[in-house]
């Protein structure tokens, strides 16, 4: 494997502002559910698509399968977002998004399915994690909606070396949970290394300024 294509610094800003971004889908979502969220120092790595599920797992707080959300984003910088869920999560969500609509009689979500809830909920993390890091670098980007990958699946069959179309990429995670258990989801952000090459660019930017 090649040496990093970060610096310390790069690393360090990277990490800096994907603590920001993280803070702003953390306050999102404690308000939806009404308890504290806990989140994570967010973590780097470069990995190739044969050692990504290893990596992945290595970070993971659950072991169980895990029900997992695709969805792309794009500014000058561009990658994918996936989002996994635990077990406990989608049931857990829908709960919360009946109850938030308990009194509107025209409310659907007693037929939400978990992929439906989910779906809203990964939109939610991914858009104001992602959002709230790339504004730190004056970039603004756009997302495809989410889109499902499967449920319960093992993380080898989400992460598979044939799904993914680059050999390499820099790895960005970070872990949002409920103290009581009832919520657990991990945020994957996977830019190819000609996205790093923006994102290079504009880590100088930022350092520059600072």
């Amino acid at each position: 494997m090649s040496e990093p294509i970060l610096t310390e610094d790069q690393r360090d800003a990277l990490q800096e502002i994907a603590n920001i971004g993280m803070g702003q889908a953390g306050a999102r979502l404690a308000a939806l559910l009404g308890r504290f969220v806990h989140l994570s120092v967010p973590r780097i790595r470069m990995v190739d698509t044969d050692t990504l599920p290893s990596a992945v797992r290595d970070m993971l707080d659950f072991t169980e399968p895990v029900t997992a959300l695709r969805q792309s984003f794009r500014c000058d910088i561009a990658g994918e977002a996936i989002s996994l869920f635990d077990s406990r999560s989608a049931e857990h969500m829908k709960f919360v998004f009946r109850a938030q609509d308990a009194s509107d009689e025209e409310a659907c979500n007693e037929d939400m399915s978990d992929a439906e809830v989910l779906s809203d909920v990964a939109n939610l993390i991914a858009g104001a994690c992602l959002t709230g890091l790339f504004e730190q670098l004056e970039q603004l980007p756009t997302f495809t909606p989410p889109r499902l990958i499967g449920v319960q699946l093992d993380l080898e069959e989400v992460l598979h070396p044939s799904k993914l179309p680059w050999d390499r990429a820099l790895l960005l995670e970070v872990n949002l949970q409920t103290e009581d258990g009832v919520f657990g989801s991990h945020l994957l952000t996977l830019m190819t290394a000609k996205a790093v090459q923006s994102l290079v660019s504009a880590l100088d930017g930022f350092l520059a300024n600072l």
